[in-house]
């Protein structure tokens, strides 16, 4: 069963909320299937959001192509 970031990051337990997201998971957009690193997770205006990265190009001249992924959009990302 695929579970969504939003479904793995966080879980309600007697009011607190448990973080599963940490830094170096790999997640997958599901649309695209393009892989990303999560770099960090961050709060703005007391909703979470993933900080996470690619690489772009070819190794030799590879770039990191950073994104920002707001937790209305956790359901398009799946944990790899």
């Amino acid at each position: 069963m695929k579970e969504n970031l939003k479904k793995q990051g966080m879980q309600k337990k007697k009011g607190k909320i448990i973080n599963y997201i940490a830094p170096s998971l790999l997640i997958r957009h599901l649309p695209t299937s393009i892989e990303y690193t999560v770099k960090k997770i961050s709060f703005k205006n007391k909703s979470p959001e993933i900080i996470a990265y690619r690489y772009s190009g070819k190794k030799e001249n590879s770039e990191k192509v950073y994104i920002v992924i707001p937790e209305k959009d956790f359901d398009k990302y799946e944990p790899v």
